[in-house]
């Protein structure tokens, strides 16, 4: 219930800039926020982003919230707004919404910091990630692999075959399971992958990988993530057990998750918001950033339902739901 209020005030103030986006007030701090889809993890992203500028002093900055619903086009038009309107930065919330702000503010001087991006470099945002050389740099969503296949093992020692299901237009969910594939095979685990194009063809890329695999695992993918009940639907059928590299659907049916936090990010990205404008740093001063720290959390409810028995070295340090 306090996940939904929050969400549903998110999309309401969302709503309401949408509607209009006013002048610039030249005494104060604008800063334009570009949010690609309405779920859970990216409404983090923004929630920490709002409590980084607080704790950095910025909490009176006019900020003005466009979420585009995963439309390009008018993900293109909220940015060439922004630019029009002449905001003093544009923070981005996934990764085609910094690579739109970055086309948009070609040419200009207003700087972009992105949130739930998770290989800038891959995405073509930067070069160089320690020393970015271009108007945009952030934090970096890249979850722990290798802390996360190795729970996978030791709380489903028999598993040979993983799925991942990813958007075959999201540049970083490629790079993504190319790190996942080196990760896995020292551990002796199979990544079998299946790709859709739209959000329409899941709910049958899910069945299908489902019957090949011993698990499924939900990488940081904005189309994929956003309907994680869907694949926990289909792979419930057959006892599948569903892990996700991030917390904001857990209670969708994930098994478990050692995940990072979004509104943690959000809060890296908004004090750096404050080094940009405050403090005036150049951006190639300021590298990109990635999670510090993990949160495990274990569904006592979904290993009962999949016979699963869960690890005394997991209970000591998990949250159980």
């Amino acid at each position: 219930m306090k996940r939904m209020k929050k969400i549903s005030v998110v999309l309401f103030v969302s709503l309401l800039l949408l509607a209009g986006c006013s002048k610039k007030n030249k005494d104060e701090i604008t800063i334009g926020v570009l949010q690609w889809a309405q779920h859970p993890a990216l409404n983090d992203s923004l929630e920490g982003m709002m409590e980084g500028l607080k704790q950095a002093g910025l909490e009176n900055a006019n900020v003005q919230i466009k979420v585009v619903n995963e439309d390009a086009s008018t993900a293109t038009m909220a940015a060439s707004q922004f630019v029009s309107q002449g905001v003093d930065l544009i923070f981005t919330i996934a990764t085609p919404a910094a690579q739109t702000a970055l086309v948009a503010v070609e040419n200009t001087n207003i700087p972009v910091v992105f949130s739930a991006v998770t290989d800038a470099k891959a995405a073509g945002l930067v070069e160089n990630i320690d020393s970015p050389e271009g108007a945009i740099t952030g934090v970096s969503d890249l979850p722990p692999v290798k802390k996360q296949l190795e729970l996978m093992k030791t709380m489903f020692p028999e598993m040979k075959k993983l799925g991942i299901l990813f958007n075959t237009s999201e540049a970083n969910s490629t790079s993504q399971i190319e790190e996942v594939k080196k990760i896995a095979s020292p551990l002796g685990i199979e990544i079998v992958t299946q790709g859709i194009s739209k959000p329409s063809e899941l709910a049958i890329a899910a069945a299908q990988i489902t019957k090949s695999v011993d698990a499924i695992y939900i990488i940081p993918d904005n189309t994929i993530a956003s309907q994680a009940g869907l694949v926990v639907n289909q792979a419930s059928e057959l006892k599948v057990p569903v892990f996700m590299a991030e917390s904001g659907q857990f209670d969708q049916g994930i098994l478990a998750t050692d995940s990072i936090s979004y509104k943690s990010l959000g809060i890296q990205a908004g004090i750096m918001i404050k080094e940009i404008l405050v403090d005036k740093k150049p951006i190639q001063s300021i590298p990109v950033q990635t999670a510090q720290e993990t949160e495990l959390i274990i569904s006592q409810k979904m290993a009962d339902e999949l016979g699963i028995q869960i690890p005394k070295e997991l209970l000591e340090r998990a949250e159980i739901r």
